[in-house]
């Protein structure tokens, strides 16, 4: 009997349409799991948040991952506004949930168990456009001064903090979405 080497391994680059079929899968697997182990009616927000990650996180994955199919193609500038834009407005349709659920200690501790060991979180997009970033500084689009970490950091970040400030005080209190993206990703000063 020949010894399990674990999965196989492709040294094809995996596509972003199978990107966000993994982390839908991974997301379903979440609620099922939370969904087994405690009782619905102490969990609802949980279950609801999760619910909406399985519905929106795999279509802004998607557009996430796409942004290293975009390398050395259109302008880095309208790339990152792309993804500006997806973020805010996937943290538009989700946050009111996960806010309900940071709120309660308990359905925190299981959120941060269901989601861990599946590496669902914001630092997935942050290391996807710090990645894309990288690619574009070794073809001289972005600065060699810029640190991809720091920049994709900064971009999610205030993406996120676009959709808390309309989720508390309104759609007036930020520019429409395509002027505030292109603000953040100006104010990067990516160019060489």
């Amino acid at each position: 009997m020949q010894p399990d080497r674990g999965p196989a391994t492709s040294s094809v680059p995996e596509s972003p349409a199978d990107r966000a079929d993994g982390v839908r899968r991974r997301v379903v697997e979440a609620v099922s799991d939370a969904m087994r182990s405690v009782q619905h009616r102490e969990h609802g927000e949980l279950h609801l948040y999760l619910s909406l990650l399985q519905d929106r996180l795999p279509v802004y994955v998607a557009t996430v991952a796409d942004l290293l199919s975009n390398v050395g193609q259109a302008s880095v500038h309208k790339n990152l506004v792309m993804v500006a834009e997806a973020t805010i407005n996937f943290y538009d349709e989700v946050l009111a949930a996960k806010v309900a659920v940071l709120a309660s200690p308990v359905q925190l501790v299981r959120l941060r168990q269901v989601m861990g060991p599946r590496q669902l979180g914001p630092h997935q997009a942050e290391n996807s456009v710090a990645a894309y970033l990288r690619r574009e500084q070794e073809l001289g689009r972005v600065a060699a001064r810029v640190e991809p970490q720091g920049a994709a950091r900064l971009l999610i970040g205030a993406c996120l903090n676009c959709a808390f400030t309309v989720l508390l005080l309104g759609d007036d209190a930020v520019p429409p979405r395509h002027e505030y993206a292109t603000g953040l990703v100006r104010g990067l000063r990516l160019s060489p």
